[in-house]
C-alpha cells in the first residue's frame, strides 16, 4: 500500500497587501517581511489567517538566541525581519515530553521541525516547509462479522519503556519513533472458548506512519480447539492520519 507521510505544513508568504498586523524592528535597521501562515492537515491555500490551535512557532537567531515566540493561534500575519540576517523557524506541537501520557496512556500525535529562512530590504519571501511528525502509531482493524463471532476481545500492545497498552478497533497508540513494537489479541467467541493470538510486530519502525494489524480469519477451523483462527496479515499499512 502506498505510504503517505502526515505532515504539518507551515507556508510562510508575503501578503503585503492583506496583512493587518506587524511586528516592528528598530527604525535603523533595514528589513524584508515575512508571513506565516499555520496549519494543520492538506497543504493550505494562501490566507491572510496564522492561526492554529496545535503548534508555536519560534524565530531563532543564527546562534540558537530566540527571536520571538508565538504561541498556539497567536503568530501575527506580518512579521518584519532584519535584512541579511539569516533566521531559523522551529514549529512543534507542545507535547513534546508528555505526548505518551496523553489520551488515558495511548499517547498523542507529536511534530516537531525547522527550517532556515532570510530576507533582503525590502524584500518579501515564499517558503514552504514541512513539519514532520517525530512518533509513530498503531492501529487495530477486526474482520467483518467479528463482533457476531466473538462476544468480547481485548488487543494489548508493549512497546520500549511503555506499559501495555489496550486498544480497540479503529483507536490509535503512539510510540516512539525506532522502537519496535509486539501485540496480543485474545479474544472469547459466543461458546464461551478463549484464544489467544500473539506475534512479534515490528522490530523497526518508522515517525509517521500508522501500522494497520489487521486480523483476517484462517482457513482452518477448530485448529488447537479454536473455532475460527485468528492469523494476522504481515504486511503493514501507511495511510494519513486525521488529528
Amino acid at each position: 500500500m502506498k505510504s503517505v507521510t502526515p505532515y504539518i505544513y507551515i507556508l510562510a508568504a508575503c501578503l503585503a497587501s492583506s496583512c493587518s498586523q506587524e511586528e516592528m524592528v528598530p527604525a535603523a535597521e533595514s528589513t524584508g517581511t515575512l508571513v506565516l501562515q499555520v496549519s494543520t492537515g492538506s497543504l493550505p491555500q494562501v490566507s491572510t489567517r496564522a492561526v492554529d490551535a496545535d503548534l508555536t512557532v519560534e524565530l531563532r537567531n543564527a546562534d540558537g538566541s530566540l527571536y520571538k515566540k508565538y504561541l498556539p493561534g497567536l503568530t501575527p500575519d506580518k512579521i518584519l525581519l532584519v535584512a541579511g540576517k539569516a533566521y531559523t523557524v522551529r514549529a512543534y506541537t507542545d507535547n513534546q515530553s508528555d505526548w505518551q501520557s496523553e489520551n488515558s496512556g495511548k499517547g498523542a500525535a507529536c511534530f516537531f521541525g525547522e527550517t532556515t529562512v532570510q530576507v533582503a530590504e525590502d524584500e518579501t519571501v515564499y517558503c514552504t516547509y514541512q513539519v514532520p511528525m517525530t512518533n509513530y502509531a498503531v492501529t487495530l482493524t477486526l474482520p467483518d462479522l467479528f463482533d457476531q463471532l466473538f462476544k468480547s476481545y481485548s488487543f494489548v500492545l508493549t512497546s520500549s519503556g511503555r506499559t501495555d497498552v489496550v486498544l480497540r478497533e479503529g483507536e490509535k497508540a503512539y510510540f516512539e519513533a525506532g522502537t519496535g513494537f509486539t501485540y496480543k489479541l485474545t479474544a472469547t467467541n459466543n461458546d464461551n472458548k478463549t484464544s489467544s493470538h500473539s506475534a512479534i510486530g515490528f522490530p523497526d519502525t518508522e515517525a509517521g506512519k500508522l501500522y494497520n494489524i489487521k486480523y483476517i480469519y484462517g482457513s482452518d477451523l477448530n485448529q488447537g480447539g479454536i473455532d475460527i483462527e485468528i492469523t494476522d496479515n504481515e504486511e503493514h499499512e501507511d495511510v494519513d492520519i486525521n488529528l
